[in-house]
């Protein structure tokens, strides 16, 4: 593995989205139209499962509850874990074999 972390974009293109947060759930996602239904939300104390979505294409998210959001899963993981862009991209490499 290199000692420099990856590039979003090597990132992104490496790592399917939907394997991403069906891993993060724990669970297989649940399709429900141009979403998929990600079940409980983990930025809350969600107990309404089905208001934490996900787009399938790019990765983003939104929490239809807390209304948490972002853009792809570099910034979900850097919101989830508190983590710098740098880190997040870091973690995502490690987690996810990248070298």
């Amino acid at each position: 593995m290199r000692n420099h972390p990856q590039s979003a974009q090597d990132i992104k293109q490496k790592i399917n989205p939907i394997d991403f947060y069906e891993s993060e759930q724990g669970k297989l996602l649940q399709h429900k139209g141009k979403w998929k239904d990600a079940g409980l939300c983990p930025f809350h104390a969600d107990r309404s499962c089905g208001s934490f979505f996900i787009e399938p294409q790019g990765g983003g998210y939104t929490c239809f509850s807390c209304g948490a959001k972002g853009g792809d899963i570099i910034a979900f993981v850097m919101q989830k874990y508190e983590l710098s862009f740098r880190e997040a991209l870091k973690k995502l490499a490690l987690d996810w074999r990248i070298s």
